[in-house]
């Protein structure tokens, strides 16, 4: 018996059948989500925030890499066309969506939290980058597994073919119903390449292990679009950031900032540029920064 593939389904197919597949695989290829124009129009607004390959201090990412964080506010296309399509909005209301009751004392009072974006990143790999490490995306929410239902929902919109040969991200089907301590780690041998044409999108739960393939082409790049969104309880009752900008916090110590929010966890939750937030934002040095990315991060 072959292991299992990736599914591949048209972006015109029913909901209820993307989400069948989401639910049973953990992952799946979207086919023709966007058109070449859209693309053109993403490449055309990022350009100007393209860096040289960046070294990564660690393990986590291979060193010919092109990173562009924040890339829904730099790239207003890929906000309403990619991260705002609707099929990937519909996907993640019906399964990150929170409808709870509470009581107010004689009161029984019943609230709706939508989910929200948790990051958007364009990763761009060169010739030469080897395999990332097999990885839960949601692992750096400090989560247990298995749930019921996914605690976060990414999708990796091609800009270039993505191939075997020049580092297609690779998944394991079926990983995401997996506890946390599995008596053996995830296999290499166990994945499938997310082979994918310009448009195409793997669309995958935060839970499912998966990570960069290897790029051993000569000159070619696998350039992807990430967005991802998380539950919307994955956040404090008042939005911080905004009562805090970082023009008020400038003024204000760092143990006070790094209580508020200003601090990254070793996991790499609350990066900015996947840096410690004091440094990124601020330009403080962080004499011993607690960031890590471990086993965690994003393909």
């Amino acid at each position: 018996m072959g292991k299992p593939d990736l599914e591949r389904i048209s972006a015109d197919a029913p909901i209820e059948e993307i989400l069948e597949i989401l639910d049973r695989d953990g992952g799946l290829i979207i086919k023709g989500l966007v058109d070449s124009e859209t693309l053109q129009q993403i490449a055309k607004e990022l350009k100007p925030f393209e860096q040289p390959d960046q070294e990564w201090k660690g393990n986590f990412f291979p060193e010919a890499t092109k990173r562009i964080c924040g890339a829904v506010g730099k790239s207003k296309t890929l906000a309403t066309k990619v991260f705002m399509h609707p099929l990937y909005q519909d996907v993640c209301n019906k399964r990150l969506t929170i409808t709870k009751q509470s009581r107010y004392g004689d009161d029984i009072r019943t609230f709706k939290c939508s989910p929200v974006g948790n990051a958007s990143t364009t990763f761009d790999i060169g010739p030469g980058a080897t395999a990332q490490q097999l990885h839960r995306d949601d692992g750096v929410h400090h989560l247990t597994h298995p749930n019921p239902q996914p605690y976060m929902i990414g999708m990796l919109l091609a800009e270039t073919r993505t191939t075997p040969e020049n580092g297609a991200t690779v998944v394991i089907p079926g990983s995401h119903k997996w506890g946390d301590w599995e008596d053996r780690p995830p296999m290499p041998e166990e994945t499938i390449p997310a082979t994918l044409e310009p448009g195409d999108a793997l669309l995958f739960d935060g839970a499912v292990f998966h990570g960069g393939g290897t790029n051993s082409t000569e000159s070619e790049r696998r350039k992807v679009h990430g967005v991802f969104m998380i539950r919307g309880n994955l956040r404090p009752e008042e939005n911080t950031y905004l009562s805090l900008p970082p023009s008020i916090a400038e003024s204000y110590p760092d143990d006070v900032l790094k209580a508020y929010g200003y601090g990254a966890a070793s996991s790499g939750l609350g990066w900015v540029d996947y840096k410690e937030p004091l440094a990124a934002v601020l330009g403080r040095e962080v004499k011993q920064p607690s960031l890590q990315f471990g086993a965690v991060g994003y393909a």
